[in-house]
């Protein structure tokens, strides 16, 4: 196998142990997802048939016809019942029918998410992989040409175990590591120390990449989990008691509705994100003025939001180049963090002006509750909440300063942040001046 064709293998292993180990995560976390709903649907009913007189030792059962087919197997479990006795031998029943009504359209929505994802990654990780690996594939290429050039000059052969062997030697023990647990390459070989170092490096960035994958599956999981939980208990409430309660039934209809506005949310920051780290994301280049963006974004925020006091400060111009719409959403994300974290008639100020480098700023100061010093190095990681409970309750995903700073590095800028605990937060965008490299 040539240089070429032995990088290639190597970057097919990694992407396929990847969505193996994908396959695997979201296969246990469905299972999960699916043993924790039915035994919530079975405590809902036994609670709902015996009140006080509940017991965890009751005998159950499960009634179903009989099949051959798997047709005639889910026309079975539609038509099954769930069946329970009492501690004094009354007979209780559930139709599976009512669960499976309730289950369909949260597993619908969590299974097509699933698919979105895996197919983004089955896309770009082979992609991904042969992009990290490109270094090793241009070093096969110097060594092949270096013995071509070797070979014109007739040199001598070199000895066995030097030259092109030993890369080969390399090459082969790079393919025989498993991406999942890369150990450190060692040769034993001085000639290749350095070639070595470089291979460790990179291996080492590989996993952590491998790893900020695994994480970001496994938040991502956990975030949906919650207000699919949330749903079907509504749901089982509004099957018991809703049909004559029109307080309970105002309140799992809000509830329900809330919680699938904060899931549609949720997911079109995940396709954003995913679409963004593939570099599907569509940008389009063109003069701006940020102060005019800041003044519409204030504008919003105050018809939105009165009560709090908004302020604009663009007294100067602030010219760049980027994609209007995403540096707008990339403002609105910053106004919206510094609301939730602003008590009632606290003053948040948008600004846009020139800093002494003579580029184009936007801020957004708020008189907050501030982040702590602990927090300040986490707040653009994906899922990351310094108060979890606040920022969920307020409609938070944790992927909000996430998509922010995606948008300002695809603009070539970056974030310049200030905060005290108990006195305010400063967030800084700063934009590479026109002419200066900004992309277009």
């Amino acid at each position: 196998m040539n240089e070429t064709g032995r990088v290639t293998s190597t970057a097919n292993k990694i992407s396929r142990a990847w969505l193996r180990r994908l396959f695997w995560i979201f296969f246990r976390l469905n299972l999960l997802l699916l043993l924790i709903s039915v035994a919530a649907f079975c405590y809902a009913r036994e609670r709902a048939a015996l009140g006080a007189d509940w017991i965890p030792q009751l005998r159950r059962t499960l009634e179903m016809g009989g099949f051959e087919t798997m047709r005639e197997f889910l026309d079975a479990l539609g038509a099954a019942q769930y069946v329970f006795f009492s501690p004094s031998g009354a007979r209780f029943s559930a139709e599976v029918a009512d669960f499976l009504m309730v289950l369909k359209p949260a597993a619908a929505a969590l299974l097509v998410g699933e698919l979105l994802f895996f197919f983004g990654q089955m896309f770009s990780g082979r992609r991904t992989a042969r992009r990290l690996l490109r270094p090793l594939d241009r070093m096969a290429r110097a060594a092949r040409e270096l013995g071509r050039s070797a070979a014109q000059v007739s040199a001598p052969p070199p000895p066995p175990g030097a030259g092109g062997e030993k890369l080969h030697d390399l090459e082969d023990a790079i393919s025989r590591m498993r991406p999942e647990h890369p150990e450190k390459l060692d040769m034993g070989d001085r000639d290749l120390a350095g070639l070595q170092d470089a291979i460790n490096g990179l291996l080492e960035r590989m996993q952590e990449a491998y790893m900020q994958q695994a994480r970001f599956v496994s938040d991502a999981s956990h975030e949906l989990r919650t207000p699919i939980a949330v749903i079907q208990g509504y749901a089982g409430m509004l099957d018991r008691w809703g049909k004559q309660d029109e307080k309970i039934l105002d309140e799992s209809i809000s509830a329900i509705k809330s919680e699938a506005a904060y899931m549609s949310k949720l997911v079109e920051q995940l396709l954003f994100l995913a679409r963004g780290d593939t570099g599907r994301n569509r940008m389009e280049f063109r003069p701006l003025e940020l102060s005019q963006l800041v003044e519409e974004v204030c504008e919003d925020s105050r018809l939105i939001d009165p009560k709090h006091d908004w302020r604009a400060d663009v007294r100067d111009a602030a010219p760049c180049v980027g994609d209007w719409d995403l540096l707008k959403q990339c403002a609105r994300i910053l106004a919206d963090n510094a609301l939730k974290y602003t008590p009632e008639g606290g003053t948040i100020w948008l600004r846009a002006y020139l800093n002494g480098r003579g580029e184009p700023c936007m801020e957004v100061q708020d008189t907050g509750i501030g982040i702590s010093g602990e927090d300040m190095q986490h707040v653009f990681d994906r899922f990351y909440r310094s108060d979890p409970a606040r920022t969920r309750q307020s409609g938070g995903t944790g992927l909000g300063l996430s998509i922010a700073k995606w948008i300002v590095e695809r603009h070539g800028g970056h974030f310049e942040l200030l905060s005290r605990e108990g006195l305010g937060t400063r967030m800084t965008v700063c934009l590479p001046a026109p002419g200066d490299g900004a992309q277009a």
